[in-house]
């Protein structure tokens, strides 16, 4: 009786993980491939670099060393860097290089990076702007990189490729093959139109494309590029745009980390702003396919479990519940021991992350996330 249902709920379980991958990179060789060219001095646009900052004080200085050593015309660069409040002495030490062109903005209070992206962004000038997180060094040519594909009129958002390093040794390999597949995903979703969201580390969009977003909203560089394709316009991953950025330094961080994200897409659906209205087919295919299926995912695997207690006499309901037994075995195996082979590591990741997805969607339903990050002292 239930045989239909549970294999529906299985294919939609294991589409966004194991198929679409397959159906997306088949998609992807169908269309001619373009790199954005390498474009004079004269030809790059204006941009401002817009770095938020909360309580920075130990990299702050690097970053904008690192902004300063930027191969990109001195004369078409602006530093702009947001204190949210900080409480140490991040805006000192920002101060200190306004003699060579940084600016400023010191808010009193904190209030979240998107309130403070809402009320510089709309008065600036350049015709780019590049957001970028304070704790991400940017290669040299990463800038030149990032604002490339903007010569194509159709684009209006690109995504840089920010490495993960020094994470927690638990986390480290996970973490590894989970952005390898996703720099995949996202460089295959922008050859057939567009990628869905960007990376909030790094990315640039026209000035004239943004729009502000509720001061509440939890996951500003998924609504913002989201934002930008539903006026038309493309989000895509440029891999030559790189940076580095420290990596979670422990299982908690990243179990918050992911949990926010996912009460972020929970908060943008119920708003509306999540969706991509006005897109086209092939955009909805990556959006189902990447995010809202993905973020369904724990939902379905309850349904799975549930409709094989109802049938528990079938024998792919008691194959499935073999394998979630199997899997849970081997990630409680993997938390109780520390070993890190993959045979436990992967299981005990791939839960991990569909507990934080859970719980977050949860938290976005309830409207129980803060907007305000809880900052790592690191």
């Amino acid at each position: 009786m239930w045989t239909g249902a549970l294999i529906l709920a299985t294919f939609l379980f294991l589409y966004p993980f194991a198929i679409y991958p397959v159906c997306l990179r088949l998609a992807a060789r169908a269309k001619p491939r373009r790199r954005a060219r390498e474009l004079s001095p004269e030809q790059l646009p204006s941009v401002a670099l817009v770095i938020c900052a909360l309580n920075e004080q130990k990299i702050i200085g690097q970053k904008v060393e690192n902004s300063l050593a930027l191969r990109y015309p001195k004369e078409k660069l602006r530093i702009v860097v947001i204190s949210d409040g900080s409480t140490d002495r991040t805006a000192e030490i920002v101060a200190g290089y306004r003699g060579q062109g940084v600016e400023l903005i010191a808010q009193p209070r904190r209030r979240g990076k998107i309130a403070n992206l809402n009320a510089v962004l709309p008065a600036r000038t350049e015709q780019i702007l590049a957001l970028s997180d304070a704790n991400v060094l940017y290669d040299p040519d990463a800038l030149r990189r990032l604002v490339a594909p903007f010569e194509d009129p159709d684009i209006g958002c690109v995504s840089g490729k920010v490495i993960l390093t020094d994470s927690a040794p638990e986390l480290d390999r996970p973490t590894s093959d989970y952005y390898s597949v996703e720099w995949m995903l996202q460089q295959e979703s922008s050859a057939i139109y567009s990628m869905v969201g960007a990376d909030g580390a790094m990315y640039a969009l026209r000035r004239n494309l943004f729009r502000p977003c509720p001061n509440d909203t939890l996951i500003e560089d998924f609504i913002i590029p989201m934002s930008v394709v539903r006026q038309g316009k493309r989000t895509v991953f440029e891999p030559e745009a790189v940076g580095w950025e420290q990596g979670p330094a422990s299982l908690r961080e990243e179990f918050r980390r992911k949990v926010r994200i996912a009460a972020g897409a929970m908060q943008g659906l119920l708003r509306g702003n999540a969706w991509p209205v006005g897109a086209p087919l092939r955009f909805w295919f990556v959006f189902l396919s990447h995010k809202l299926l993905r973020w369904l995912s724990p939902l379905m695997g309850l349904l799975i479990l549930i409709l094989s207690a109802l049938s528990v006499t079938e024998l792919l309901s008691q194959l499935l519940v073999a394998a979630f037994v199997l899997m849970g075995s081997l990630a409680l195996f993997r938390l109780l021991t520390g070993w890190k082979h993959p045979l436990v590591s992967a299981p005990f990741y791939f839960l991990f992350g569909q507990a934080a997805l859970g719980w977050g969607m949860v938290k976005g339903l309830v409207g129980r996330q803060t907007v305000l990050w809880a900052k790592a002292d690191r």
